[in-house]
């Protein structure tokens, strides 16, 4: 029975995928194949034509012969990401550029989608059935999808996580660790809280994980070397030099508390922006050790305090990186107490309002979003805490 099931499965993900490879190909859209995406797009592309990915002078050349654009008016975005990345998307290469974007909006929406389903698991139909719309019209999660964005294999990794370290599935557990590697800024804290859980079980399936997970990382890391031959020096070279491009180092789009603060309290820097973050996660650290006895007792609850902390420090976010917020949406809508569902339905309704009318000058309200959840994520885990007893 379980291999019929399986066959099944394989069979309903190979018509899948050539339902989306034929829509990408044969359906014509206006997604924007020079936004965003274009970065692991012509990644992709340098590495089916065989250049080691790093090598921006030998990317930009092959980026530059399949565009078309005049060399005066091309740039190339970088792709700030581990190779393994580009190499799970490989064969985005091997499509023009516009088919290639099609197919991974589909991609995203497939990911977007499997993480709402594995968040909402246990629900009832009515319930999941609304999740599923709530989740793609949250506007972090249509920006995100419109410009062909990075956070979605993050995304779910978490919600992977929740859903395999209830049922203690070792695979699915390592392969929720290895999406959020995908994008290290985002996904890092989450991972770190992950290891964390697992080493603080001390039995069987927390040492089974471990083991695989650093099988899996040495694998990894081999892999990394199809992608660019030195890419354990280009790698770390490549970011050294991304930190001090216009954009990233003035942070002008930045949508997190860090630079929100540096700001509006002192000169408005990264520097500043990171010494506060520095800060911040200082005080993030008490807060867990102040409620670390109950907080530890479900896994949702320290992931999501970790991906919450994520959304508080970090000072390279943008407002898509806010998409994460479905994960504690979807932790605390599923709790009884009303002050939990409160919560979420401010948080959701608020920062949707104030972007709809504010614009990017809405952002802040993305960041008292985090800061609300995460009280709702302590919150809970308290025995007297304000609210908690509606």
């Amino acid at each position: 029975m379980a291999v019929k099931r399986a066959l099944l499965y394989l069979l309903i993900i190979v018509i899948l995928l050539g339902m989306m490879l034929a829509v990408a190909l044969y359906i014509p859209s206006a997604l924007p194949a020079r936004s965003d995406f274009s970065a692991l797009y012509n990644t992709t592309l340098a590495l089916v034509n065989g250049v080691p990915i790093y090598d921006l002078d030998a990317v930009q050349a092959v980026a530059m012969r399949a565009s078309n654009v005049p060399p005066d008016k091309f740039f190339l975005a970088r792709f700030p990401y581990p190779p393994w990345y580009a190499l799970s998307v490989f064969y985005l290469g091997y499509l023009p550029a516009q088919n290639a974007a099609t197919l991974w909006f589909e991609l995203n929406l497939v990911m977007l989608f499997t993480s709402v389903w594995l968040l909402t698991d246990g629900w009832d139909g009515r319930a999941r059935l609304v999740a599923f719309p709530l989740g793609l019209f949250f506007l972090p999660v249509l920006g995100a999808l419109s410009v062909g964005q990075y956070d979605f294999p993050a995304l779910l990794g978490a919600s992977l996580l929740i859903y395999s370290l209830r049922r203690e599935n070792t695979a699915l557990t390592v392969f929720g660790m290895v999406l959020l590697t995908f994008k290290p800024h985002i996904g890092a804290l989450i991972l770190l809280a992950a290891l964390g859980w697992l080493i603080g079980r001390q039995d069987g399936f927390g040492w089974r994980t471990l083991r695989g997970a650093l099988i899996v990382c040495a694998l990894l890391c081999l892999l990394g070397f199809l992608a660019d031959s030195k890419w354990l020096l280009s790698y770390p070279a490549m970011l050294l030099n991304y930190q001090g491009e216009g954009n990233v180092a003035s942070c002008s789009e930045c949508a997190s508390l860090p630079v929100f603060l540096s700001r509006w309290l002192l000169d408005g820097s990264l520097a500043s922006a990171a010494r506060i973050a520095l800060g911040i996660l200082l005080a993030l650290i008490g807060i867990f050790i102040w409620s670390r006895n109950r907080l530890t007792k479900s896994p949702e609850s320290v992931l999501t305090f970790g991906l919450l902390a994520t959304l508080q420090v970090s000072p390279y976010l943008y407002n898509y990186d806010f998409l994460l917020l479905l994960i504690p949406f979807a932790v605390l809508a599923a709790g009884k107490m009303f002050f939990q569902r409160a919560v979420v339905i401010l948080s959701y309704a608020i920062p949707t309002a104030a972007l709809l009318i504010l614009g990017r000058d809405g952002n802040v309200f993305l960041i008292l979003a985090a800061m609300a959840l995460l009280w709702g994520i302590v919150g809970r885990s308290q025995k007297f805490c304000v609210g908690c007893a509606l």
